[in-house]
């Protein structure tokens, strides 16, 4: 039998997100009792968390094959095939995890994430909703639901479930990094970055924090803000939407360029024939621009690879 206690440090650490520590305390428990699903299990979701994909499926189906009955392994499955952009087997994983546990609330919560990727938000509420009658004090039901409203562009109702998630626990870097994107969506830079150094003190494996603090670092670039403004807004948009929303403006600046041709004002008529050409090369010059940024903002930080 393993250690609990130990275990128990290890599943806290790892809610903490601080997964090196709590792979270093599954270590000595799996090499003493290799055979607990469990062990195998938590293994594969600090994995997860650090992004190598391969390690944790292969830890996940060592779980599987010591008891193929444990939803939790199917909900890891499934979260690693929604990262690899497998939706139909990461749909299929959850629902067989809920079929094993009609109540496993994180199925339901990674069903409504996958939903809401596939652009199918009715689908991802109702999720939300059936999690949230199993579980409606968990701190997770209360991210998942600033998650959906932020995506949604609804950042009131995502900021009132945030501040939630920071109540319930203040610590919590998942809940610190949605806040902080909702005060820099909201422009208020100086209390996103606060929140930002704090996700990645607390979790400097965190994709999610190293992200935003580089989008406020952007954000405050006299040549890049505009770009991430504009971007911002965009992503926020569907892709039929966000389509919709560039032919309107490349209709507009040649109708422009076309009226005032007409009027007589060909100076004006070339300064809006030009301006469509230059926003397109901003915007092909800003996203270069900003992935260099975020990889010179990732590099400052070191990552504890002796795992």
């Amino acid at each position: 039998m393993f250690d609990e206690y130990q275990y128990d440090r290890a599943l806290a650490c790892y809610n903490r997100g601080q997964i090196d520590q709590a792979i270093d305390l599954l270590k000595p428990l799996l090499a003493e009792d290799p055979n607990q699903v469990h062990l195998h299990a938590l293994l594969a979701l600090c994995l997860l968390s650090k992004k190598r994909l391969y390690a944790a499926e292969y830890e996940v189906q060592l779980a599987l094959s010591i008891d193929a009955q444990e939803p939790l392994c199917y909900s890891i499955l499934a979260r690693i095939y929604f990262l690899k952009n497998k939706m139909s087997q990461a749909l299929e994983n959850c629902d067989e995890s809920l079929r094993l546990n009609p109540n496993y609330s994180d199925s339901l919560l990674l069903k409504s994430e996958i939903y809401s990727v596939l652009g199918e938000t009715q689908k991802s509420l109702q999720c939300l909703n059936e999690a949230a009658k199993i579980e409606p004090d968990s701190i997770d039901i209360s991210l998942a639901y600033g998650h959906y409203y932020f995506y949604k562009g609804d950042s009131e109702q995502a900021l009132m479930y945030a501040s939630e998630a920071m109540q319930k626990d203040p610590q919590n870097s998942e809940a610190a990094v949605l806040l902080g994107k909702i005060k820099l969506k909201q422009g208020d830079v100086d209390e996103a970055l606060q929140l930002a150094k704090f996700s990645i003190l607390n979790n400097p494996d965190s994709s999610e924090a190293l992200k935003l603090f580089c989008d406020i670092k952007v954000r405050q670039n006299w040549f890049l803000g505009l770009w991430w403004r504009i971007n911002s807004k965009l992503s926020s948009l569907s892709g039929t939407k966000a389509s919709i929303v560039l032919i309107a403006f490349f209709l507009l600046f040649n109708l422009l360029s076309q009226l005032m041709e007409d009027l007589g004002y060909l100076g004006l008529s070339k300064v809006f024939s030009y301006g469509w050409l230059l926003l397109v090369v901003y915007s092909w010059v800003g996203l270069p621009m900003y992935q260099r940024k975020l990889q010179k903002e990732l590099s400052q930080f070191r990552f504890n690879d002796d795992y």
